[in-house]
């Protein structure tokens, strides 16, 4: 278990092709379990722009990245034109070495940090509304289910059923 606090790094150009990997592991876990959470893989330029923006965020570990997430100030796509101050919770992602540590409890909480000390009121994330296991993780680490919608997948015509969360930055 994750215990202390969690080293999270500003993720670089030179962490793509292993983060690529490590969502693809992610992706092919819930697929081999029936979850429609991320069908397609996620390719290097979408993780290469959250680089260039400073919005992914590292784990670090002996056998390389544990973990990842896409960290925005900003998601309209998802969330419509609101205004309301939140970090937005993207790509969140456990390398298969490293399920059942705490890491996303860690780095979920980590990110409430962030979010309080840049004076955001919330963190914000979204799920497939079919992932229920997903949703219940969510929900015990205290986020509130806002609604339901619907998303078009990124690079695709593809629409998903979508359910939105928020948590109080502390």
């Amino acid at each position: 278990m994750v215990s202390g606090g969690l080293d999270v790094e500003q993720g670089t150009p030179d962490d793509v092709a292993e983060a690529v990997e490590l969502l693809d592991g992610a992706r092919r876990w819930l697929r081999d379990r029936s979850i429609d959470q991320w069908r397609h893989a996620i390719s290097a330029e979408v993780v290469l722009a959250d680089a260039e923006r400073g919005e992914l965020f590292v784990v670090r570990g002996r056998r390389g990245l544990e973990a990842i997430a896409t960290i925005t100030d900003h998601d309209a796509e998802t969330w419509g034109a609101d205004g309301t101050p939140a970090l937005y919770v993207h790509r969140l992602a456990i390398a298969q070495a490293s399920r059942g540590q705490g890491l996303g409890q860690a780095l979920l909480g980590w990110t409430s940090t962030r979010a309080a000390a840049r004076h955001k009121a919330f963190v914000r994330l979204d799920c497939a509304d079919d992932n229920h296991g997903l949703r219940r993780f969510y929900e015990s680490q205290g986020f509130q289910h806002v609604k339901d919608t619907t998303v078009t997948a990124p690079g695709s015509t593809r629409v998903l059923g979508s359910s939105l969360y928020q948590r109080a930055a502390p």
